[in-house]
Protein backbone atom coordinates (compact mmCIF):
# COMPACT_ATOMS: atom_id res chain seq x y z
CA UNK A 1 0.00 0.00 0.00
CA UNK A 2 1.33 3.43 -0.93
CA UNK A 3 1.65 5.73 2.06
CA UNK A 4 0.09 9.22 1.68
CA UNK A 5 2.49 12.16 1.36
CA UNK A 6 4.21 13.13 4.60
CA UNK A 7 2.18 16.30 4.93
CA UNK A 8 -1.09 14.31 4.85
CA UNK A 9 -0.17 11.11 6.67
CA UNK A 10 -1.30 12.26 10.12
CA UNK A 11 -3.97 14.57 8.75
CA UNK A 12 -5.79 11.77 6.93
CA UNK A 13 -5.64 9.60 10.05
CA UNK A 14 -6.98 12.42 12.25
CA UNK A 15 -9.83 13.09 9.82
CA UNK A 16 -10.65 9.37 9.78
CA UNK A 17 -11.01 9.31 13.56
CA UNK A 18 -13.16 12.45 13.54
CA UNK A 19 -15.42 10.88 10.90
CA UNK A 20 -16.18 8.17 13.46
CA UNK A 21 -17.30 10.81 15.96
CA UNK A 22 -14.10 10.66 18.03
CA UNK A 23 -12.87 14.05 19.32
CA UNK A 24 -9.31 14.63 18.10
CA UNK A 25 -6.54 16.95 19.31
CA UNK A 26 -2.97 17.57 18.08
CA UNK A 27 -0.11 16.47 20.31
CA UNK A 28 3.52 17.51 20.27
CA UNK A 29 5.87 15.16 18.44
CA UNK A 30 9.47 13.91 18.83
CA UNK A 31 12.21 15.90 17.14
CA UNK A 32 15.91 15.25 16.53
CA UNK A 33 18.34 17.89 17.75
CA UNK A 34 22.13 18.05 17.95
CA UNK A 35 23.49 17.44 21.44
CA UNK A 36 26.37 19.25 23.09
CA UNK A 37 28.90 16.89 21.56
CA UNK A 38 27.21 17.00 18.17
CA UNK A 39 25.47 13.65 18.65
CA UNK A 40 21.79 13.79 17.64
CA UNK A 41 19.39 13.68 20.60
CA UNK A 42 15.64 13.19 20.78
CA UNK A 43 13.64 16.15 21.98
CA UNK A 44 10.05 17.36 21.95
CA UNK A 45 8.53 19.85 19.57
CA UNK A 46 7.45 21.89 22.59
CA UNK A 47 11.07 23.07 22.85
CA UNK A 48 11.51 22.22 26.53
CA UNK A 49 14.84 20.36 26.90
CA UNK A 50 13.56 18.74 30.09
CA UNK A 51 10.22 17.63 28.67
CA UNK A 52 9.10 14.36 30.24
CA UNK A 53 6.13 13.24 28.09
CA UNK A 54 7.92 13.73 24.77
CA UNK A 55 5.41 13.68 21.93
CA UNK A 56 2.46 12.99 24.23
CA UNK A 57 1.10 16.31 25.48
CA UNK A 58 -1.35 18.65 23.70
CA UNK A 59 -0.17 21.46 21.45
CA UNK A 60 -3.28 23.61 21.94
CA UNK A 61 -3.79 26.25 24.61
CA UNK A 62 -6.69 24.50 26.33
CA UNK A 63 -5.41 20.96 25.89
CA UNK A 64 -8.05 18.26 25.98
CA UNK A 65 -10.81 20.88 26.04
CA UNK A 66 -9.90 21.74 22.43
CA UNK A 67 -10.55 18.20 21.16
CA UNK A 68 -13.00 18.30 18.27
CA UNK A 69 -14.54 16.44 15.34
CA UNK A 70 -14.59 19.60 13.20
CA UNK A 71 -12.99 18.84 9.84
CA UNK A 72 -12.05 22.48 9.28
CA UNK A 73 -10.32 22.77 12.64
CA UNK A 74 -8.45 19.49 12.22
CA UNK A 75 -7.26 20.44 8.73
CA UNK A 76 -6.03 23.78 10.04
CA UNK A 77 -4.09 22.09 12.85
CA UNK A 78 -2.34 19.48 10.72
CA UNK A 79 -1.64 21.73 7.76
CA UNK A 80 0.16 24.00 10.21
CA UNK A 81 1.84 21.11 12.10
CA UNK A 82 1.86 18.14 9.67
CA UNK A 83 3.97 15.97 11.98
CA UNK A 84 1.81 16.48 15.07
CA UNK A 85 0.93 13.30 16.88
CA UNK A 86 -2.75 12.41 17.26
CA UNK A 87 -4.63 12.37 20.54
CA UNK A 88 -8.08 10.80 20.91
CA UNK A 89 -10.36 11.95 23.72
CA UNK A 90 -11.58 8.96 25.73
CA UNK A 91 -14.86 8.50 27.56
CA UNK A 92 -16.96 9.38 24.49
CA UNK A 93 -16.87 6.51 22.02
CA UNK A 94 -14.66 4.22 24.13
CA UNK A 95 -12.48 3.88 27.23
CA UNK A 96 -8.91 2.59 27.08
CA UNK A 97 -6.83 0.35 29.33
CA UNK A 98 -3.20 1.49 28.99
CA UNK A 99 -0.67 -1.22 29.89
CA UNK A 100 3.06 -0.49 30.07
CA UNK A 101 4.31 -2.29 33.15
CA UNK A 102 5.12 -5.75 34.48
CA UNK A 103 1.54 -6.34 35.64
CA UNK A 104 0.34 -6.25 32.05
CA UNK A 105 -0.19 -9.99 31.77
CA UNK A 106 -2.44 -9.95 34.82
CA UNK A 107 -4.51 -7.11 33.39
CA UNK A 108 -4.71 -8.77 29.96
CA UNK A 109 -5.83 -12.02 31.56
CA UNK A 110 -8.69 -10.21 33.26
CA UNK A 111 -9.64 -8.66 29.92
CA UNK A 112 -9.60 -11.89 27.97
CA UNK A 113 -11.22 -14.26 30.48
CA UNK A 114 -8.04 -16.21 31.06
CA UNK A 115 -6.83 -16.11 27.43
CA UNK A 116 -4.04 -13.54 27.49
CA UNK A 117 -2.92 -14.45 23.95
CA UNK A 118 -6.13 -13.16 22.39
CA UNK A 119 -7.97 -10.44 24.34
CA UNK A 120 -11.09 -9.15 22.56
CA UNK A 121 -11.72 -5.76 21.00
CA UNK A 122 -9.58 -3.12 19.25
CA UNK A 123 -5.93 -3.18 20.31
CA UNK A 124 -3.02 -0.80 19.73
CA UNK A 125 0.65 -1.64 20.14
CA UNK A 126 2.21 1.49 21.63
CA UNK A 127 5.51 2.99 20.56
CA UNK A 128 7.00 1.92 23.87
CA UNK A 129 5.94 -1.68 23.41
CA UNK A 130 2.89 -1.55 25.64
CA UNK A 131 -0.77 -2.04 24.81
CA UNK A 132 -3.92 0.06 24.51
CA UNK A 133 -7.10 -1.99 24.84
CA UNK A 134 -10.23 -0.18 23.66
CA UNK A 135 -13.43 -1.02 25.53
CA UNK A 136 -17.03 0.15 25.70
CA UNK A 137 -17.30 3.45 27.60
CA UNK A 138 -18.11 3.07 31.28
CA UNK A 139 -18.73 6.65 32.38
CA UNK A 140 -15.72 6.42 34.69
CA UNK A 141 -13.02 9.08 34.86
CA UNK A 142 -9.35 8.09 35.04
CA UNK A 143 -8.99 5.90 38.14
CA UNK A 144 -5.87 3.84 38.66
CA UNK A 145 -6.64 0.11 38.61
CA UNK A 146 -5.92 -0.97 42.15
CA UNK A 147 -3.06 -3.39 42.64
CA UNK A 148 -1.60 -3.07 39.13
CA UNK A 149 1.72 -1.35 38.49
CA UNK A 150 2.05 0.95 35.45
CA UNK A 151 -1.45 0.12 34.27
CA UNK A 152 -3.73 3.12 33.68
CA UNK A 153 -7.34 3.71 32.77
CA UNK A 154 -8.43 6.44 30.40
CA UNK A 155 -12.09 7.45 30.51
CA UNK A 156 -13.92 10.77 30.81
CA UNK A 157 -11.42 13.62 30.96
CA UNK A 158 -8.60 11.57 29.44
CA UNK A 159 -6.98 10.92 26.08
CA UNK A 160 -4.62 8.45 24.42
CA UNK A 161 -1.98 8.71 21.72
CA UNK A 162 -3.31 7.05 18.57
CA UNK A 163 -1.73 5.47 15.48
CA UNK A 164 0.17 6.46 13.39
CA UNK A 165 1.74 8.77 15.99
CA UNK A 166 5.48 8.45 16.54
CA UNK A 167 7.02 7.60 19.91
CA UNK A 168 10.27 9.14 21.19
CA UNK A 169 11.92 5.79 20.45
CA UNK A 170 11.16 6.30 16.76
CA UNK A 171 8.57 3.52 16.70
CA UNK A 172 5.04 4.31 15.57
CA UNK A 173 1.85 3.36 17.37
CA UNK A 174 0.03 0.76 15.27
CA UNK A 175 -3.29 -1.04 15.24
CA UNK A 176 -3.26 -4.75 15.95
CA UNK A 177 -7.05 -4.79 15.58
CA UNK A 178 -8.64 -1.53 14.48
CA UNK A 179 -11.82 0.26 15.51
CA UNK A 180 -13.96 -1.84 13.17
CA UNK A 181 -13.64 -4.54 15.83
CA UNK A 182 -16.63 -4.51 18.23
CA UNK A 183 -15.91 -2.91 21.61
CA UNK A 184 -16.14 -5.40 24.50
CA UNK A 185 -17.60 -4.58 27.89
CA UNK A 186 -15.25 -4.23 30.84
CA UNK A 187 -14.96 -7.59 32.65
CA UNK A 188 -16.27 -7.62 36.21
CA UNK A 189 -12.84 -8.48 37.67
CA UNK A 190 -11.29 -5.41 36.07
CA UNK A 191 -14.26 -3.20 36.95
CA UNK A 192 -13.74 -4.08 40.60
CA UNK A 193 -10.18 -2.77 40.40
CA UNK A 194 -11.46 0.50 38.92
CA UNK A 195 -14.07 1.09 41.60
CA UNK A 196 -12.93 3.21 44.55
CA UNK A 197 -12.19 1.19 47.68
CA UNK A 198 -15.03 1.18 50.20
CA UNK A 199 -14.74 3.98 52.71
CA UNK A 200 -15.27 2.84 56.30
CA UNK A 201 -18.09 4.78 57.95
CA UNK A 202 -16.93 7.61 60.14
CA UNK A 203 -17.90 7.27 63.77
CA UNK A 204 -20.77 9.57 64.56
CA UNK A 205 -19.77 12.70 66.38
CA UNK A 206 -21.64 13.43 69.58
CA UNK A 207 -24.41 15.96 69.24
CA UNK A 208 -23.73 19.51 70.30
CA UNK A 209 -24.62 19.65 73.96
CA UNK A 210 -24.55 23.20 75.33
CA UNK A 211 -25.80 22.15 78.75
CA UNK A 212 -23.21 20.87 81.20
CA UNK A 213 -20.79 21.92 83.89
CA UNK A 214 -19.76 25.55 84.25
CA UNK A 215 -21.39 28.93 84.66
CA UNK A 216 -24.71 29.68 82.85
CA UNK A 217 -22.96 32.56 81.07
CA UNK A 218 -20.38 30.11 79.69
CA UNK A 219 -23.12 27.79 78.50
CA UNK A 220 -24.80 30.63 76.61
CA UNK A 221 -21.54 31.64 74.92
CA UNK A 222 -20.80 27.99 74.11
CA UNK A 223 -24.20 27.56 72.46
CA UNK A 224 -23.81 30.71 70.34
CA UNK A 225 -20.23 29.99 69.26
CA UNK A 226 -20.95 26.38 68.33
CA UNK A 227 -23.92 27.50 66.24
CA UNK A 228 -21.63 29.91 64.36
CA UNK A 229 -19.18 27.11 63.58
CA UNK A 230 -21.89 24.66 62.51
CA UNK A 231 -23.44 27.12 60.03
CA UNK A 232 -20.28 28.85 58.74
CA UNK A 233 -20.09 29.00 54.90
CA UNK A 234 -17.23 27.48 52.94
CA UNK A 235 -14.25 29.76 52.90
CA UNK A 236 -14.96 30.97 56.43
CA UNK A 237 -15.32 27.71 58.34
CA UNK A 238 -11.75 27.31 59.54
CA UNK A 239 -11.49 30.96 60.64
CA UNK A 240 -14.84 30.75 62.43
CA UNK A 241 -13.70 27.57 64.19
CA UNK A 242 -10.44 29.18 65.32
CA UNK A 243 -12.17 32.32 66.58
CA UNK A 244 -14.73 30.28 68.52
CA UNK A 245 -12.00 28.07 69.96
CA UNK A 246 -10.03 31.04 71.25
CA UNK A 247 -13.05 32.36 73.15
CA UNK A 248 -14.28 29.05 74.51
CA UNK A 249 -10.88 27.75 75.64
CA UNK A 250 -10.18 31.05 77.36
CA UNK A 251 -13.43 30.61 79.29
CA UNK A 252 -12.44 27.03 80.08
CA UNK A 253 -9.10 28.28 81.40
CA UNK A 254 -11.03 30.73 83.62
CA UNK A 255 -13.22 27.98 85.06
CA UNK A 256 -16.38 29.18 83.29
CA UNK A 257 -16.56 26.13 81.00
CA UNK A 258 -15.35 22.54 81.06
CA UNK A 259 -12.38 22.00 78.75
CA UNK A 260 -13.51 18.57 77.45
CA UNK A 261 -16.98 19.93 76.75
CA UNK A 262 -15.45 22.69 74.64
CA UNK A 263 -13.34 20.31 72.55
CA UNK A 264 -16.22 17.87 72.02
CA UNK A 265 -18.56 20.69 71.08
CA UNK A 266 -16.13 22.20 68.57
CA UNK A 267 -15.55 18.85 66.88
CA UNK A 268 -19.29 18.21 66.65
CA UNK A 269 -19.91 21.67 65.20
CA UNK A 270 -17.10 21.21 62.66
CA UNK A 271 -18.64 17.86 61.71
CA UNK A 272 -21.99 19.52 61.06
CA UNK A 273 -20.42 22.18 58.85
CA UNK A 274 -18.63 19.51 56.80
CA UNK A 275 -15.19 20.86 57.72
CA UNK A 276 -14.14 17.85 59.81
CA UNK A 277 -14.98 15.41 57.01
CA UNK A 278 -13.17 17.43 54.31
CA UNK A 279 -10.14 18.58 56.31
CA UNK A 280 -9.81 16.34 59.39
CA UNK A 281 -6.11 17.02 60.05
CA UNK A 282 -6.39 20.77 59.57
CA UNK A 283 -9.56 20.94 61.69
CA UNK A 284 -7.94 19.25 64.68
CA UNK A 285 -4.82 21.39 64.24
CA UNK A 286 -6.97 24.52 64.29
CA UNK A 287 -8.67 23.44 67.52
CA UNK A 288 -5.28 22.62 69.02
CA UNK A 289 -3.91 26.06 68.12
CA UNK A 290 -6.97 27.77 69.51
CA UNK A 291 -6.61 25.89 72.78
CA UNK A 292 -2.91 26.72 73.04
CA UNK A 293 -3.50 30.45 72.61
CA UNK A 294 -6.86 30.68 74.38
CA UNK A 295 -5.63 28.85 77.48
CA UNK A 296 -2.97 31.51 77.99
CA UNK A 297 -5.66 34.14 78.48
CA UNK A 298 -8.17 32.89 81.10
CA UNK A 299 -11.48 34.72 80.98
CA UNK A 300 -14.23 34.98 83.56
CA UNK A 301 -17.80 36.20 83.56
CA UNK A 302 -17.85 39.91 82.68
CA UNK A 303 -20.07 41.87 85.05
CA UNK A 304 -21.54 43.90 82.22
CA UNK A 305 -22.75 40.74 80.49
CA UNK A 306 -24.66 39.39 83.43
CA UNK A 307 -27.64 39.15 83.84
CA UNK A 308 -28.10 37.72 80.30
CA UNK A 309 -28.60 40.05 77.36
CA UNK A 310 -31.73 40.29 75.29
CA UNK A 311 -30.54 38.12 72.37
CA UNK A 312 -32.84 39.65 69.80
CA UNK A 313 -31.59 43.19 70.45
CA UNK A 314 -28.11 42.32 71.67
CA UNK A 315 -28.75 44.40 74.87
CA UNK A 316 -29.56 43.61 78.50
CA UNK A 317 -33.20 42.76 79.02
CA UNK A 318 -34.35 46.09 80.43
CA UNK A 319 -38.00 45.08 80.31
CA UNK A 320 -37.42 42.39 82.87
CA UNK A 321 -35.41 44.78 85.02
CA UNK A 322 -38.19 47.43 84.91
CA UNK A 323 -40.77 44.79 85.82
CA UNK A 324 -38.71 43.80 88.83
CA UNK A 325 -38.43 47.45 89.86
CA UNK A 326 -42.23 47.92 89.67
CA UNK A 327 -42.78 44.87 91.85
CA UNK A 328 -40.41 46.27 94.47
CA UNK A 329 -42.10 49.71 94.33
CA UNK A 330 -45.61 48.21 94.51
Amino acid sequence: MTRPPADRFHLDAALGYAARGIPVLPLHYPTVRPGRDGTPTIGCSCGDPGCGPVGKHPMTVHGLHDATTSRARIEWWWRRFPHANIGLATGHRFDVLDIDGPDGEHAIAQLSAGQPSDPPGPVVRTGRGGWHFYLAPTGLGNPHPRGLDRVDWRGRGGYVVAPPSRHASGTRYRWVRDLDTPLPQVPAALRERLAPPPVPPRPAMPAIQPGGPGHPYGQRVLELRLAEVATAPKGERNHTLYRAGLRLFSLAAGGVLDRDQVETGLLAAAERSGLLAEEPTQTRATIGSAEKIGSRHPAGVPARDWPPRNRAAGRPDRRRERGEERERDG
